[in-house]
């Protein structure tokens, strides 16, 4: 009876529902460049909240348990179109990690003028914290960018997302 009694204590830690929480904001170009492609930043913000609570609603359906942090990475063109991609070094189960992009490609987008408006979320799921000092550069843009972690921060994202719309 006291192994029954152990095990329905530990079925919520084993089976919790996942839940992200944002903890930093990251401009993949520059303030000025980011800012001169939108008329202001409240529809910015408001795809932001949105996809926020829309990924935790979905997460919230999703059994994880394990931590693991990471950024998700969005690119919103001026045609509407939104791609995104998960960056990170930690196992992001991959139902948590088709939820989040899911969620961003397909919440309407706020306007662009030009090109491309390119910015990442970190995240920690379930508690996980951001390593210090880490910056996203996805796997996919360091093969469009021919480089290796060390060397990719000098590339230009926006240039680095358009063709990999191609």
């Amino acid at each position: 009876m006291k192994l029954l009694a152990f095990l329905m204590m530990l079925f919520p830690v084993v089976c919790s529902a996942a839940n992200a929480e944002y903890l930093k904001i990251y401009m993949m170009q520059p303030k000025n460049v980011i800012l001169d492609k939108m008329d202001g930043v409240d529809d910015m913000d408001r795809y932001v909240k949105e996809i926020e609570v829309n990924i935790n609603k979905k997460l919230s359906e999703i059994t994880t348990a394990s931590t693991s942090w990471g950024f998700l990475v969005i690119a919103v063109r001026d045609d509407g179109k939104i791609k995104a991609w998960l960056d990170t070094d930690d196992a992001v189960p991959p139902a948590v990690a088709n939820a989040m992009v899911a969620v961003a490609e397909n919440t309407k987008a706020f306007p662009v003028k030009s090109g491309a408006a390119v910015f990442s979320l970190g995240f920690g799921v379930d508690g996980a914290a951001l390593p210090i000092d880490k910056m996203p550069f996805p796997n996919e843009w360091k093969k469009i960018a021919q480089c290796t972690n060390e060397d990719c921060a000098e590339h230009d994202a926006e240039a680095i997302v358009l063709k990999s719309w191609n």
